[in-house]
């Protein structure tokens, strides 16, 4: 399906782990187009639903019980659990318009083990579109939760200011080890590489290009920026999400992990706008 307004187009495809293909402006891509690969990796950005990056081995310990999750082997991930359900799975349509859709998601307990509904939104404005996505415990236990999205940029031409103050550095594992100041803006497209969950970060986080910038909006529920820039790629993510990798299994206060607890019946929701603007 294919949503538009006087400068903007994205194109998203609900069976394809409800993701986006296609994100322009003004002809432009914004982020990184579908290339026709089947992966969900291919995509131009996906859902992070009922948590984001990855959980160690697959395995959660809560209250003396473990619960084990299927490694994502198939993208490439040997060991960890990956990205959630919710980018690996087809979405419903419950609403399609011009400049809006709504589709819905849910969970029954087998790859993640409780059970819950999930809905994206997805609304377009003259300059950009926001994305909400919103989760719903249907479980009768208390369940961990995150969300967060997951778009990939072309680094040609890229400059990324976040003015991060701090991130959690990635071990060899892949999981965060411990958190670390930070006095300067990173070089982000001079090092090897990062895979690192930042935090401090500025609203808004902008990206630019010669053509054009962005300006990415998160609401205050989303307090980390994951940024991934893979040796010998030409592209790049910047991640806005709700909790550290791995939380679900830490031993810090939640409110350092950002790992929620939704009871029965509770929910939690996030915003992203996307907004363009002219380059400065």
């Amino acid at each position: 399906m294919t949503l538009r307004s006087d400068t903007v187009e994205v194109v998203i495809d609900p069976w394809r782990g409800g993701g986006i293909l296609a994100f322009k402006w003004r002809g432009i891509d914004v982020f990184r187009p579908h290339n026709g690969g089947d992966s969900p990796l291919d995509l131009a950005c996906f859902p992070l639903i009922p948590f984001c990056n990855r959980i160690a081995k697959g395995c959660i310990s809560k209250r003396g019980q473990l619960r084990t999750l299927p490694a994502a082997s198939r993208w490439g991930e040997p060991v960890h659990a990956l990205h959630g359900t919710g980018w690996i799975s087809p979405w419903a349509t419950k609403r399609v318009e011009t400049d809006l859709a709504v589709l819905t998601f849910s969970g029954d307990g087998v790859l993640w083990p409780w059970v819950f509904d999930a809905e994206q939104h997805f609304q377009m404005h003259k300059d950009g579109f926001t994305q909400s996505i919103s989760i719903t415990n249907r479980d009768d236990v208390a369940m961990p939760a995150g969300l967060g999205l997951h778009p990939y940029f072309s680094r040609a031409g890229a400059t990324l200011e976040t003015g991060a103050t701090g991130y959690w550095a990635t071990g060899p594992d892949r999981l965060p080890e411990t958190h670390r100041s930070l006095k300067k803006e990173p070089r982000w497209f001079t090092k090897d590489w990062f895979d690192d969950c930042f935090t401090g970060c500025n609203d808004p986080v902008r990206l630019r290009w010669p053509t054009h910038q962005l300006a990415i909006h998160a609401s205050q529920n989303l307090p980390f920026t994951h940024i991934y820039t893979p040796r010998g790629e030409d592209y790049f993510c910047m991640e806005p999400v709700s909790h550290i990798p791995n939380a679900v299994n830490s031993t810090l206060d939640s409110d350092e992990t950002g790992i929620a607890n939704l009871e029965p019946g509770q929910s939690m929701k996030i915003d992203c706008r996307f907004q363009l603007e002219e380059p400065s």
